[in-house]
């Protein structure tokens, strides 16, 4: 179990630079190499209920629960003892360890994410919808979500809070439409992605602003840079989605 008080990003599993550059390439190139596949073979798609599907997508959901109801906690805890100013530009002598375990959470979490894309094709036999923008999210978001913990990238947990709570609700989606459950509100799933991204704009406008500390002094504004110029393109796309014909389960 993840000890909050006495995590140490500097020697824990997976923070190398070649750890997490070299599992995006080869789960892209997995990814691919597997619609490739299922595009040469004539077996039977399912089109079932199933299990497996259900129970991934419940352990993302409670474990999103988890992580954004620690991650708020450890927030305002944090408010609590120094303000906001932090929040909005972090630091990088912060020395937080009980926090930045949260994000070390989340960055863990995105490499069981990564099955999202190779259970539909071994149970279904089919590769999820939006395949492009699914792979390059699911790639992308590694990058991302290690930068948060390796930069202290200021307005991570705005990104971590939001998404987690989009998580929930998204994976209790797809759990239901893993059973074949009714689930007429799968549009607002979309929306919900979308709004995480504009407040998300939002926020970085108060950064900006330098209302809450000068901007050159902020902890990892590179990686912030970056993770702005990804939600920018996630957010065109999911708005071309939502505004496209309906298709029966969105990308995650």
């Amino acid at each position: 179990m993840l000890d909050l008080d006495a995590f140490d990003w500097s020697v824990a599993p997976l923070a190398r630079f070649e750890v997490v550059i070299a599992t995006a390439i080869i789960y892209a190139l997995a990814a691919v190499t597997a619609r490739l596949y299922l595009h040469r073979t004539t077996a039977p798609k399912a089109s079932g209920a199933s299990y497996v599907l259900a129970a991934h997508s419940l352990v993302l959901c409670a474990a999103s629960f988890i992580m954004c109801a620690g991650a708020v906690r450890a927030v305002l805890q944090r408010v609590k003892e120094e303000g906001w100013a932090w929040f909005y530009c972090e630091d990088p002598t912060t020395n937080n360890p009980q926090l930045y375990a949260w994000a070390y959470a989340y960055y863990l979490s995105k490499y069981y994410e990564s099955l999202d894309t190779f259970l539909p094709m071994l149970i279904k036999g089919r590769a999820p919808n939006h395949f492009g923008l699914h792979v390059f999210h699911h790639a992308c978001v590694l990058l991302m979500a290690w930068g948060y913990v390796e930069y202290k990238q200021t307005l991570c947990f705005g990104g971590l809070v939001t998404n987690t709570f989009v998580h929930v609700v998204m994976y209790y989606y797809y759990f239901r439409a893993a059973l074949k459950w009714e689930t007429p509100w799968k549009a607002w799933v979309t929306r919900l992605q979308i709004l995480q991204f504009t407040i998300s704009f939002i926020v970085l406008g108060v950064t900006l602003s330098g209302t809450y500390g000068a901007l050159g002094t902020c902890a990892g504004l590179e990686a912030l840079g970056a993770n702005a110029a990804f939600n920018t393109v996630l957010l065109l796309l999911f708005v071309g989605i939502l505004r496209g014909p309906p298709r029966k389960t969105k990308v995650k």
